[in-house]
């Protein structure tokens, strides 16, 4: 599971736990992706591509392996000195689920190496770029003049706060509580939109939704169901962006009741309509 900005995986623990209970078989791996969580930051300013391929070795370095636990940062040591050949495992494929940004990962990451899923989860999805909002272009415009402001003499010790005012005004807090680092990790993911990549997805997908998101709106999720061939769309009333893990059993349960075999899919006789939360 790939988390979302500005969290990690310790966010993420309820959701698995509340399908384990349901159903034991299952083993989750929840990485602290590159800047966030217990992971330290990427020493330059990574792309989604960067992250597509951390989330893959990942995948060939723990996910897929056989031996038991070893530590990751080992398996990647042995994997450059054998020239990848420790990687070479058996062709084990995953459940890949995300949130949010993790989402762009997982788009890109379903596009590029198919073979490794057998179906793709996502919640919350963000990758389909917007245009501006007027909200969003006024403080865009009186940043543009801050900045003209604040360079003048005695004024400059502002500019910080008069800055953090603004992002927190216009609701863009995780760039605002991002470090300079992450500041530019975050201008190359938002650079991106994924919108022309869904189609190019061949793997089952299943997207699940809160009815009130307004990070991620729904009509993002239908977009993204409208353009993913074999996809599914289930839309949770009355809950926000925070779904996978503030309403976790709900998320849990529509995810079991719609994959309920390794690598497979149910069948059209499954209680819930395509699209229906209780």
């Amino acid at each position: 599971m790939l988390h979302g900005w500005g969290v990690s995986s310790d966010k993420y623990i309820i959701t698995a736990s509340e399908i384990l209970d349901l159903i034991s078989s299952y083993v989750f791996y929840i990485p602290d992706l590159p800047g966030f969580g217990k992971s330290d930051e990427p020493k330059d300013d990574w792309r989604l591509d960067d992250y597509v391929e951390f989330t893959r070795s990942f995948v060939k370095a723990v996910a897929q392996r056989e031996s038991g636990f070893e530590p990751i940062k080992d398996i990647l040591e042995k994997a450059v000195k054998d020239e990848g050949s420790v990687l070479k495992l058996e062709d084990k494929r995953i459940i890949l689920m995300a949130h949010s940004f993790g989402a762009r990962i997982a788009i890109k990451y379903a596009v590029r190496y198919p073979q490794d899923l057998c179906e793709l989860v996502m919640t919350g999805a963000a990758g389909i770029k917007h245009r501006l909002t007027a909200k969003q272009r006024i403080f865009f415009y009186m940043s543009k003049i801050g900045k003209a402001v604040f360079s003048l003499p005695g004024l400059s010790g502002m500019e910080r706060f008069a800055k953090r005012f603004l992002y927190e005004a216009a609701r863009e807090k995780d760039y605002v509580n991002a470090s300079q680092r992450m500041k530019g990790v975050m201008k190359n993911a938002l650079a991106e939109d994924l919108t022309p990549l869904l189609e190019k997805i061949n793997v089952p997908a299943m997207l699940i939704w809160g009815e009130n998101d307004h990070s991620t709106p729904l009509a993002d999720g239908e977009l993204m169901h409208e353009r993913i061939k074999d996809s599914k769309l289930f839309v949770v009333k009355d809950i926000n962006h925070s779904l996978p893990y503030n309403d976790a059993g709900e998320f849990a349960k529509i995810f079991l009741e719609n994959y309920k075999t390794p690598c497979g899919r149910t069948d059209s006789s499954s209680s819930r309509k395509e699209g229906e939360s209780e």
